[in-house]
């Protein structure tokens, strides 16, 4: 997993493990955070205390210094009226095999509804440090292609004319998956847009294949909308979210076609013992049938829109966000 290789490469460069995991998880996820998460990481109450700082200076900080040398370590912006980490220096990111990572760029204050966008899934990221995260795109495609999804159903962006090159997931989404449920988490900023709802639907527009086609296979996916606490949020997100929902029983659609595929399997096999407990191979042939009906309805109720979905409130962000 990369989360593990990433806190191990940090521990053995002298990290202690609650900043490596700390560290590692921000590198991965956004490559940037606000103080307050420092704060809950460490179980601040009052995040103005002391404690909270000599975290950043001498866990993180020093331990960067010390393990990377003259490497830029966090470099604190001060954009709007919030002070935002950014972590930039290339011997960390080499370090826990993110070397290219865009994450290490300049931040560029014209460039603020993507920072928060990033901080965002840092927040997710921190709030679930031990969910089995995937991160880099290439994990991604090859999480997908393994679960059952081909790759002309993943979200895709091609770039160039002449000689174009295609970015699988280009919004570089949070993934995370165990016990055949896929978690996908998609950080929103109310009020980025004219009109948020219609983003939404274009996302989801990008994303309705990968959920239909990781359903079928008997993939329970989950749609993680995360934005901040500190904003009122938009109505027409809400309606939006409570839209997918209604448009069919997605989690209980994929359970069905899951066990009525394996149900099948077995009949199709021709085991004496099956055949003989159905009554011949007349009914085992009717049986296969009613299944077939019963999986091609079940797929065509997984319409565009239906994935068990949910609004996370990002605690612990600044009022100005």
């Amino acid at each position: 997993m990369e989360l593990e290789r990433a806190e191990k490469a940090l521990i053995e460069a002298g990290f202690a493990p609650r900043a490596a995991r700390f560290v590692a998880l921000v590198v991965l996820a956004g490559g940037v955070f606000v103080r307050e998460f420092a704060a809950r990481w460490i179980g601040d109450e009052d995040e103005r205390r002391a404690r909270t700082q000599r975290f950043l200076d001498v866990e993180v900080s020093g331990a960067w210094r010390r393990a990377f040398g003259r490497d830029k370590g966090l470099v604190n912006h001060r954009l709007r009226s919030a002070a935002v980490y950014h972590c930039s220096g290339k011997g960390l990111y080499r370090a826990v095999g993110a070397e290219n990572s865009r994450y290490r760029r300049p931040l560029d204050p014209s460039e603020w509804p993507r920072i928060v966008e990033r901080v965002l899934k840092v927040w997710a990221a921190l709030a679930s440090p031990s969910w089995p995260w995937v991160f880099s795109i290439d994990a991604q495609v090859a999480l997908a292609e393994s679960l059952g999804a081909a790759r002309s159903a993943l979200p895709l962006r091609s770039y160039g004319a002449s000689s174009s090159q295609d970015v699988y997931f280009p919004d570089r989404p949070l993934m995370a998956y165990a016990a055949d449920r896929l978690v996908l988490v998609r950080p929103h900023v109310d009020g980025d847009l004219a009109d948020d709802a219609a983003s939404l639907r274009t996302w989801w527009r990008h994303y309705a294949p990968l959920v239909t086609a990781l359903g079928a296979a008997g993939v329970s996916v989950s749609v993680r909308l995360v934005r901040s606490g500190a904003r009122a949020g938009d109505p027409a997100v809400d309606r939006l979210l409570a839209a997918w929902k209604a448009e069919g029983a997605a989690v209980e659609a994929v359970r069905d076609i899951w066990f009525s595929r394996q149900e099948a399997r077995r009949l199709e096999g021709g085991h004496p013992p099956v055949v003989a407990a159905l009554g011949g191979a007349e009914q085992v042939a009717g049986r296969l049938g009613a299944l077939a009906e019963r999986i091609e309805e079940r797929r065509a109720g997984l319409a565009a829109g239906a994935a068990d979905t949910e609004v996370w409130e990002a605690e612990g962000m600044p009022e100005p966000w």
